[in-house]
């Protein structure tokens, strides 16, 4: 039978590699979202959806990722195509706009 300061030791152990995978899960996501770009292919449900997966993840794991990053992710990361819809958007505090309302305003100009 383990003693109470084996049992402490073991539990501890257990926790710091959590702790350990959590911070890899979560930096692993950082690095995907700061990779991610729209595909000429992709149509912006499909993008916005990604984008808000990563973030869901995110979160999941403790980390939120700011609404004001990802409105700012978004409208960087679009193709060509989209331009001159990503320069009119950042005309506006993107501070005070939100996600799903630059996801919204971009189905309504698609």
């Amino acid at each position: 039978m383990a003693t109470a300061k084996e049992m402490w030791v073991a539990l501890k152990i257990r926790h710091m590699g959590a702790d350990r995978v959590r911070d890899a899960r979560l930096q692993t996501l950082i690095q995907e979202l700061d990779n991610l770009r729209m595909k000429e292919t992709e149509t912006n449900g499909e993008y916005s959806n990604m984008l808000s997966g990563i973030a869901s993840r995110s979160a999941s794991l403790g980390e939120i990722v700011d609404e004001t990053k990802l409105v700012k992710k978004f409208l960087t990361s679009l193709p060509r195509r989209y331009i001159q819809f990503a320069l009119i958007e950042q005309t506006v505090n993107l501070k005070e706009v939100g996600y799903e309302d630059v996801v919204g305003r971009m189905k309504a100009y698609e």
